[in-house]
C-alpha cells in the first residue's frame, strides 16, 4: 500500500493504491468534505480489493491534497484533469471510475473529456446539471472559512446534452430521500443508452454511501459484467 503525490496545475494530489489482486483498476473519488480514507473506514475496500487495483484519491482542497484558497482552481474540468494526471503518473491507459457526489461531478467531466480512460463508470448521489442560481458547493467547505477566498464562484454545472451520446457502460443510484439528487437521477438516467440505476428507498444522501451492505452487492454486479476477465 502506497501513498504518493502527483502534481497538477501546481496543486498536489494525494492518492493511495491497494494492490492485492490482479484485476483491472478501479478509481474510487469521495464526495464533499470527506477524503479517500471514507472508503476504507466504510469497509468498501475490503471487498472491493479482491477483485480489483484500486487507486482512492483526496481531491484537491480536502484531505492530504493542496488547498488553494482562489475558487477558480476548484472547477470540476482541473478536477478531472487531476485524476487523468495520476493515471498519466501510474502509466494506467483505462479503469473503472465509481464516484460518490463530488466523486459523481468529476467523474462526469472525465466522462465528457477524457472517455477513451474509462472502462466503466459508477455516479452514486450526483446530478449532471444545475441551475444558474444554485451556490457554488464548495463554499460549504470548511477549510474555506477559516480565511479569505479568492474570485467569483464558479460557472453553472450541465453535461446533460452529452447523456444520449454516451456507449460507456454507467451506473447510477441514488437514496429516495436524497432532496439534492432523487429524482433528477432516475431521470436523466433515462436518456443514457447503456446505463443501469437503482433507488435506495428511505435513505439520504450521506445514508446512501453508508449503508454498503445495500450498494456494494449492485456495484460489484454491474463492475464485474463490464471487466475483460
Amino acid at each position: 500500500m502506497t501513498m504518493p503525490f502527483v502534481v497538477n496545475d501546481e496543486i498536489r494530489i494525494n492518492y493511495k493504491i491497494i494492490n492485492e489482486c490482479n484485476g483491472e483498476y478501479l478509481l474510487l473519488h469521495t464526495g464533499l468534505n470527506s477524503t479517500k480514507e471514507a472508503w476504507i473506514e466504510l469497509s468498501y475496500t475490503e471487498e472491493l480489493k479482491k477483485h480489483f487495483k484500486l487507486i482512492l484519491i483526496d481531491p484537491r482542497g480536502q484531505g492530504e491534497s493542496d488547498k488553494p484558497r482562489d475558487l477558480k482552481k476548484y472547477s470540476f474540468k482541473l478536477m478531472a484533469d487531476d485524476v487523468i494526471a495520476v493515471l498519466n503518473h501510474l502509466d494506467i491507459d483505462k479503469l473503472h471510475f465509481f464516484g460518490y457526489s463530488l466523486g459523481g461531478l468529476v467523474g462526469w467531466q472525465v466522462v465528457k473529456y477524457y472517455p477513451e480512460r474509462l472502462l466503466s463508470f459508477v455516479a452514486g448521489g450526483s446530478r449532471v446539471k444545475y441551475p444558474p442560481n444554485n451556490p457554488n458547493v464548495f463554499l460549504r467547505l470548511a477549510f474555506m472559512k477559516e480565511g479569505p477566498i479568492e474570485n467569483a464562484p464558479l460557472d453553472p454545472y450541465d453535461v446533460e446534452e452529452l447523456l444520449p451520446k454516451l456507449k460507456l457502460p454507467i451506473l447510477t443510484f441514488v437514496g429516495e430521500k436524497d432532496k439534492s439528487c432523487y429524482p433528477a437521477v432516475v431521470e436523466y438516467s433515462k436518456l443514457i443508452p447503456n446505463c443501469t440505476t437503482f433507488v435506495l428507498p428511505g435513505l439520504n444522501h450521506p445514508e446512501a454511501m453508508m449503508k454498503k451492505e445495500l450498494v456494494l452487492p449492485k456495484i460489484l454486479d454491474f463492475l464485474k459484467s463490464n471487466t475483460s476477465s
